[in-house]
């Protein structure tokens, strides 16, 4: 999980150094953003054994 976030996240880096449009850094961080977010819920709900079973 750290290694997507830590990837996306140099990217995003990459692409400011390489002065790209600001629509590619705004598509970029938050796609980054969306993985870190789908990513926690489903490590948060998982570790906790949140999830709903039948």
């Amino acid at each position: 999980m750290d290694t997507l976030i830590f990837g996306g996240l140099l990217a995003t880096l990459i692409a400011m150094y390489r002065e790209s449009s600001r629509a590619i850094l705004l598509a970029a961080w938050w796609v980054v953003l969306l993985a870190v977010i789908l990513l926690m819920a489903h490590h948060i709900t998982s570790g906790l054994a949140l999830t709903l079973s039948y």
